[in-house]
């Protein structure tokens, strides 16, 4: 029998993962085609296969894949569409945060069910959201191993990278908004 305790821990990193992966790769997808651009998610198996490698040395870095756009797009557009999964994120942690300090749950309460769902979810997002706004350039890898069998590997830019490169000034509310969610998580306790 499964314990109430485990089965709220697994639903709230369900909850988690829902909001701070998928919605994060359905707002750029949304924007971009709200744009009238062509997007699309393409999965990384190498992506996948670096996060199930950190997950069983206790460290979860996943790049399970990312939404891939073609099309003409302006720089305005290009920033809207970088910027939309960190401040997806960022929007889904400040609700977070705020249910929580609405429901009284923040302060001090971590060995209650509900206070850890919630901030479960708040972490996660603020996780996302710094992660992706690290501005690291497209990466695109070819290799032969032993000499024989070609290695391609393409990482796309990071959300940070194509922000940080389209506007200095959208770069910069995304950074404040995530320290002060960050720092202000941690001070309420939510997190």
């Amino acid at each position: 029998m499964v314990r109430p305790l485990v089965l709220l821990i697994i639903t709230g990193s369900f909850v988690a993962v829902l909001t701070a992966f998928f919605l994060h790769e359905l707002a750029h997808k949304a924007i971009a085609q709200r744009s009238g651009a062509v997007a699309e998610y393409r999965h990384s198996p190498f992506g996948l296969l670096v996060g199930f490698l950190t997950a069983s040395v206790g460290l979860m870095i996943a790049m399970p894949g990312a939404v891939v756009v073609s099309g003409s797009v302006s720089a305005r557009q290009h920033v809207r569409i970088s910027a939309a999964g960190p401040a997806t994120n960022l929007a889904f942690a400040a609700a977070f945060i705020g249910l929580s300090l609405a429901l009284g749950t923040a302060p001090g309460r971590f060995r209650e069910p509900i206070p850890i769902f919630i901030g479960t979810i708040a972490f996660v997002n603020v996780l996302l959201a710094g992660f992706s706004l690290i501005p690291v350039p497209s990466i695109d890898f070819h290799r032969k191993i032993a000499g024989r069998v070609p290695v391609h590997v393409t990482l796309v830019a990071s959300d940070g990278f194509l922000t940080l490169a389209s506007s200095k000034a959208a770069f910069a509310t995304l950074v404040v908004a995530l320290f002060a969610l960050g720092i202000g998580g941690r001070m309420l306790g939510v997190f």
